[in-house]
């Protein structure tokens, strides 16, 4: 298998996932026949990081999700920031995405959400998680977002007869726990404009709660959309001008 391969298999798994409920109280089919991997019932915990792992022991069966995680087998963290830790021990933590990177974000004060990276495109990096609202869901956000920590990145060189280059390896911030600071400055959105930042805007508007419309996150601006934006500036106290600027931009991440 070569590490393209092995990339996609991953993203299609993640991908196969969205939609998935949890059936209360944390229980979710993740957890489910886990135990030789955390050496403990991680069921009914918060489960982001417990379905990234799956997607790891599912699509490529224990002991390569352990190497390829580097995380040791019968102690592999549910922790978020315990995870992102195994991979900043090996110098695999970096501020610039890849597929198939395992994205940590910054939540509550400390590394506490994660996702599986499916695609990066135009400054914009979408990520399958976990227990986001309390199911499977793809997001997107601006590469530069400070709601992303940093991207922890898979051995994948074991599936090669080579090691990735320098380039692909090199990590940001081996030696110590910091936020990524990658500047990316995201265009102004104006009504009947369409592609990747239009589906971007819709998919921040959609996960705080904002409607827009039957056609949801299609890439194209138009009233719904443009009601939903209204309606989060006046609720946001920011000028409602049905223009995404940096302010808008900024309340959406």
């Amino acid at each position: 298998m070569t590490i393209a391969e092995a990339k996609q298999k991953l993203v299609a798994w993640a991908n196969a996932q969205v939609g998935y409920a949890e059936t209360g109280d944390n229980r979710n089919k993740y957890a489910q026949g886990k135990y030789a991997a955390y050496g403990w019932d991680v069921q009914s915990q918060p489960w982001c990081d417990v379905f990234v792992d799956a997607g790891f022991i599912e699509t490529f069966g224990l002991e390569l999700a352990a190497k390829l995680t580097y995380q040791p087998r019968g102690a592999f963290s549910a922790l978020c920031s315990r995870s992102a830790q195994y991979y900043k021990n090996n110098g695999a933590y970096f501020c610039s995405p890849e597929i198939g990177d395992q994205v940590f974000f910054n939540v509550s004060g400390g590394i506490n959400h994660t996702g599986i990276v499916v695609a990066v495109s135009g400054g914009v990096v979408t990520a399958v998680e976990g227990n986001s609202s309390d199911m499977v869901r793809r997001n997107a956000y601006g590469i530069g977002s400070s709601y992303i920590n940093g991207y922890g990145r898979p051995n994948w060189g074991i599936f090669a007869e080579e090691m990735p280059s320098q380039s692909s390896t090199q990590p940001a911030a081996p030696q110590k726990e910091q936020t990524c600071t990658v500047t990316v400055t995201l265009p102004v959105v104006n009504y009947g404009d369409k592609g990747e930042y239009v589906k971007l805007m819709q998919q921040r508007l959609i996960a705080k709660g904002f409607s827009c419309g039957v056609w949801g996150a299609d890439g194209d601006y138009g009233n719904g959309t443009k009601q939903a934006l209204l309606t989060f500036q006046r609720e946001q106290g920011i000028g409602q001008d049905a223009i995404c600027g940096q302010q808008s931009w900024t309340k959406l991440f």
